[in-house]
């Protein structure tokens, strides 16, 4: 088997940043998305969708908001991690499944109940939301806030996702434990083979979506044998580099919603993950510090970044105006971003602060009695 090689105790600074720079590239995705009216009274997105035809500032904005492939990485990175805390716990499976579901429970589910109270609140008060009247029904409200819908707000058929995976992710660990690398290749490669299946991969956001779950476990892979990897690489700073670029550049040179650019990215995405926890540590400075921040906070700023979407796709006249007048749709994008990241930050912060960390607390409490009341049975059977 692979060398996880992590301690209990180390931590992987630079897998946070990684995941803070893809929170942003989320939000810039979500501004370029923005709605105006152009000439003819047809609602167009502040950044063209279309690559080929528009500008390089425009394909260049893209790059840098990707939000699709954001996404992919946050997949590949929680496979990443979910993998590398299952290998710190016990030995046993039985006594490390609870623990890990309840982890993961109360990791996902506090602040997905604080932001559906808030998007709930912000209808009552407003009128204003993501999609129509209908989804604020007390049924439909309670199966977002179970992420068994997630017409509310949009982004979170990610974390549906997530908890899907979470079994797959727990039981291909104990499978890898017993037969080794083909316990994770193998279902990878099935999972890649049916992401090609229009029903199984189904379209994000509107309803199960399955087609990014081989990303978990290239994740899983990378934590797995990426050490062994990167220790034979003679320039992994290089390497690095090089897999931004071919993590950047995917979309571009193979289609913007080709399956084929989310393969890419996805290994791209392990391969930046691996040198990141294994060979290439980043230098500590202002941007780290501020990224690491983000990542931090990354959760719930993902989740309620969308308050945005609700406040621009509200003003669609103003825009036009902007437009019209000769300002740059591209430059309206960038400083919605901007003001955005000022909103949202705050929100998110009192959110990671007051709802998922003791939420985590809990869980690692909970996780703490249940192991101790396991470990003496398991130690009479013994």
């Amino acid at each position: 088997m692979g060398d996880i090689a992590i301690s209990r105790r180390e931590f992987v600074p630079g897998l946070e940043a990684a995941r803070g720079v893809a929170a942003l590239m989320v939000a810039l995705f979500h501004c370029g998305q923005a709605t105006y009216y152009d000439a003819t009274r047809q609602a167009v997105s502040l950044v063209q969708g279309s690559y080929r035809s528009q500008s390089y500032l425009d394909a260049a904005f893209r790059i840098a908001g990707n939000g699709h492939g954001a996404v992919v990485f946050f997949f590949v990175l929680s496979g990443f991690v979910l993998m590398m805390m299952l290998s710190r716990q016990t030995d046993d499976l039985k006594a490390s499944a609870g623990p890990f579901f309840i982890g993961r429970v109360l990791r996902i589910y506090p602040a997905i109940f604080s932001t559906i109270a808030i998007f709930v609140g912000l209808f009552l008060l407003t009128g204003m939301s993501l999609g129509p009247a209908e989804v604020y029904t007390t049924r439909n409200v309670m199966a977002n806030a179970l992420l068994l819908r997630t017409d509310i707000n949009g982004v979170m058929w990610s974390l549906q996702t997530e908890m899907i995976a979470a079994p797959l992710i727990f039981l291909l660990y104990w499978s890898w434990r017993r037969w080794g690398a083909v316990a994770l290749v193998l279902p990878a490669l099935i999972l890649l083979g049916l992401s090609f299946s229009g029903q199984w991969s189904g379209t994000p956001g509107k309803g199960v979506s399955l087609g990014n779950l081989y990303s978990f476990v290239s994740g899983m892979i990378a934590c797995a044998y990426g050490r062994k990897i990167v220790a034979r690489l003679p320039r992994p700073a290089l390497s690095l580099a090089l897999a931004v670029a071919g993590f950047a550049l995917s979309r571009p040179l193979l289609g913007w919603w080709s399956n084929w650019s989310v393969i890419f990215e996805t290994a791209f995405a392990g391969f930046i993950s691996a040198l990141i926890a294994y060979g290439v540590p980043l230098r500590k400075g202002r941007l780290m510090a501020v990224a690491r921040y983000f990542g931090r906070i990354s959760f719930s700023f993902y989740l309620l970044h969308p308050l945005v979407l609700i406040a621009l796709w509200n003003m669609p006249e103003l825009l036009a105006k902007a437009v019209n007048a000769g300002v740059s749709p591209i430059t309206l994008a960038l400083a919605s971003f901007a003001f955005s990241v000022l909103v949202i930050t705050p929100l998110a912060h009192m959110q990671h602060t007051a709802v998922e960390r003791p939420g985590v607390r809990l869980g690692h409490a909970m996780a703490w009695r249940l192991r101790s009341k396991l470990q003496p049975a398991a130690v009479q059977r013994g």
